[in-house]
């Protein structure tokens, strides 16, 4: 007994919804400008299938089609009354608020019935949202309403609740508001731009370095989109060993040993050349006077002036030999130094020198 009282009383309420929906059919049929496609007279005999088993939701679905392929007012108004149905307020009221806009003046008692139909429509939808009607600042490019773009041409619907209304202009100028709202309530909203926060200079990007040359067994490269993850950005390269590296003073120290030691070695050929010149004199002094520089019975501790003359030549000759052999290692040494500061200077850190030697390999890391 409930079941079937409930569908007695279901009855009547979808049959007018039936009659309403077929009657706003008709009118676009009528308003629509013949011939039409063959496809637009399909979607029309599915709507009055969908319209006529009560299938609410297929039928908005179908008339979104329609409304695709021939835009018109009739229809704009039956997207609205089907998104009423299904409870769609927002855009229930918007669709229906344009509907009312572009409908002409009724002539007959049709035309005077689906006016007076879709003014209790759109009545019955504003009392569950709010109604926005902003005044964009000068110049404004896009008015978004909680993130959505929105035509400021026309009241914007909402549903209930708090929303953020953001303008922006030319020049990065931009208004900000916020405001609440109660379902039925109409508000006008003026915005005005706000002085936006100077934008952060961009970082120069790297060079971009051209590809090395492909070699003969080099894999062709591929071409289009590289799934996966992206590489890395290129990030400025890394300082050089010199930049990190090279200590002042150690490269100051290197530098005034190597100078000292060069110059030593050069003072000690000097003077191993001023004793040779030296010994050269008591020599040719025996050799001018033909005497025999050292008999093998002569006693070394004899006072005759040739001993005396080749002691003298002997102990010059000797000193001039130590002199260059003292000169030779300094100016070795010197040279070893300097070559070690010149490599700590150039060469940059944790390289790896190889040599050869006598078939094995020795490698040094600096």
């Amino acid at each position: 007994m409930g079941a079937s009282g409930l569908a007695a009383r279901s009855l009547p309420a979808a049959t007018l919804i039936s009659l309403a929906l077929c009657s706003l059919s008709s009118q676009v049929h009528a308003e629509g400008p013949p011939p039409r496609s063959p496809e637009l007279l399909a979607l029309f005999r599915e709507a009055d299938e969908a319209i006529a088993q009560l299938d609410v939701g297929g039928a908005r679905a179908i008339w979104g089609r329609i409304h695709l392929l021939e835009p018109s007012n009739p229809a704009l108004c039956q997207l609205g009354q089907l998104d009423r149905r299904l409870e769609r307020w927002e855009t229930a009221a918007g669709e229906l608020s344009k509907c009312i806009e572009r409908m002409p003046a009724p002539q007959d008692a049709r035309e005077r019935g689906l006016f007076e139909a879709r003014h209790a429509d759109f009545a019955a939808v504003r009392q569950h949202v709010g109604e926005l009607e902003l005044s964009p600042p000068p110049g404004a490019e896009r008015v978004l309403v909680a993130g959505k773009d929105v035509d400021v041409r026309h009241k914007v619907y909402v549903a209930p609740g708090e929303h953020e209304i953001t303008a922006m202009g030319p020049q990065r100028l931009f208004a900000r508001a916020r405001v609440k709202i109660e379902a039925g309530e109409a508000l006008k909203l003026p915005l005005t731009y706000e002085v936006a926060p100077p934008a952060p200079a961009p970082e120069p990007a790297p060079a971009p370095k051209a590809p090395p040359a492909p070699g003969p067994h080099d894999a062709p490269a591929v071409k289009g989109p590289v799934l996966g993850k992206p590489p890395p950005a290129p990030g400025p390269p890394p300082p050089s060993a010199r930049q990190a590296g090279a200590n002042p003073w150690i490269v100051g120290t290197g530098a005034f040993v190597a100078a000292s030691l060069v110059g030593t070695g050069i003072g000690l050929h000097v003077a191993a050349i001023d004793a040779s010149q030296e010994a050269t004199r008591p020599k040719q002094e025996i050799d001018t006077s033909g005497r025999d520089p050292s008999p093998p019975d002569r006693d070394p501790s004899s006072p005759d002036g040739a001993d005396n003359t080749y002691e003298q030549a002997i102990g010059a000759y000797e000193r001039a030999n130590r002199l260059h052999t003292w000169g030779a290692a300094v100016l070795i040494a010197g040279a070893v130094v300097s070559g070690a500061a010149l490599v700590y200077v150039v060469l940059p850190r944790n390289a790896e020198i190889r040599a050869h030697a006598s078939g094995a390999e020795v490698r040094f890391v600096w």
